[in-house]
């Protein structure tokens, strides 16, 4: 316990140094400790279905690291620059790019990202899925934008493909997670560049709010199939948290998933790629239609189970945690609230930052 302790404390001091410097030397340093400490993270108590996950995440991360630091070099034998914040060439920034769509896991590989958690604990998953993707998506940030514009579209819209078409008929809570995760940061790799930084970080936050409770219940109570795991959906605070999360992660509205994809619309129409925002808005229905399925199943298979949990001594239990998780659930409810009226209604001032 105290090692993991000390291993999250250095993950979280390598993100910080990287979100406060502008010297590429000390960013790649960290960022390559970052990933061995999310190595070492992952490696607790491992099965052998684990063991190989976590190789291939070091495998793969090593190569965008590859890419990363020969573009570092590239550029500072071109131009003599070493500074994040300074004029790129375009076979730097193209090497640079590569490296941190690859630890993204997007198009036009994002299959060994889904593997990668597929073979993990939920709660070590979430290491994988939002933790190791803050620095990247910060540079990503910092560097998007400009003549390359349209291609980072592009791949952004190509990864929303692959995470909507694959999570057809998927019940895994694995593989759900990590082809939600893919279509979710496609949505951002494609809407950042026309962003503030305030809103890409509002979206990103969004995002975190919206996995969290499916992680945290798919842990909890260690069920690996949504409609399976039939022990697990007596409590109907369960049913109710997982349902509320992927419905959110499917842009339902009014939850925090629709307003999350209306400002990376609004940044893709702003940005003219109306095409596009069209297609998007198609994915979008898509995604939406296996997480409706998901919930109609969960919501229909065991609601005799639910209705009678409600009856006798589990009526008693069941109102414990409902208090529990009542005061969450209502701060939850209230942002989403919030966060829609600032977006969409007379204080939607977000959009001239």
């Amino acid at each position: 316990m105290g090692s993991m302790f000390v291993y999250n404390v250095f993950l979280g001091f390598g993100i910080l140094v990287v979100l406060f410097s502008s010297n590429w030397v000390l960013v790649w340093v960290m960022i390559e400790l970052s990933t061995l400490v999310i190595v070492a993270l992952l490696s607790h108590r491992l099965s052998p279905r684990a063991v190989e996950s976590t190789s291939k995440y070091f495998i793969i991360q090593a190569v965008a690291s590859v890419f990363l630091l020969s573009g570092v070099l590239v550029r500072y034998y071109l131009l003599g620059e070493i500074l994040l914040f300074s004029e790129y060439e375009i076979f730097s920034y193209g090497l640079v790019m590569l490296g941190l769509l690859v630890k993204l896991a997007v198009f036009p590989n994002p299959f060994w990202f889904v593997d990668v958690v597929s073979g993990l604990s939920l709660f070590r998953s979430v290491y994988v899925i939002l933790l190791s993707k803050v620095v990247p998506l910060y540079l990503y940030v910092c560097l998007s934008g400009g003549l390359w514009a349209f291609w980072f579209v592009v791949v952004g819209v190509s990864s929303v493909v692959v995470g909507s078409v694959l999570g057809i008929n998927q019940t895994s809570v694995r593989k759900v997670v990590a082809l939600s995760s893919v279509s979710h940061l496609g949505w951002m790799v494609a809407g950042f560049p026309f962003l503030s930084w305030f809103l890409c970080f509002f979206v990103f936050f969004g995002y975190v709010l919206m996995v969290i409770p499916l992680v945290f219940f798919g842990g909890l109570f260690s069920f690996n199939f949504l409609v399976k795991s039939k022990n697990v959906y007596y409590n109907p605070v369960v049913v109710f948290c997982v349902v509320l999360s992927l419905l959110s992660l499917g842009g339902f509205p009014p939850l925090l998933g629709f307003f999350y994809k209306w400002i990376l619309f609004y940044g893709l129409v702003s940005g003219g790629f109306y095409l596009f925002s069209g297609v998007l808005v198609v994915l979008s229905l898509v995604s939406l239609f296996f997480y409706l399925q998901i919930c109609y199943s969960l919501c229909s298979v065991y609601w005799p189970e639910l209705k009678f949990s409600l009856y006798g001594g589990i009526f008693r239990s069941f109102m414990f945690s409902l208090s529990n998780f009542g005061l969450a659930i209502i701060s939850f409810c209230s942002l989403v609230l919030v966060f829609g009226i600032c977006c969409l209604g007379p204080l939607s001032f977000f959009w001239f930052f």
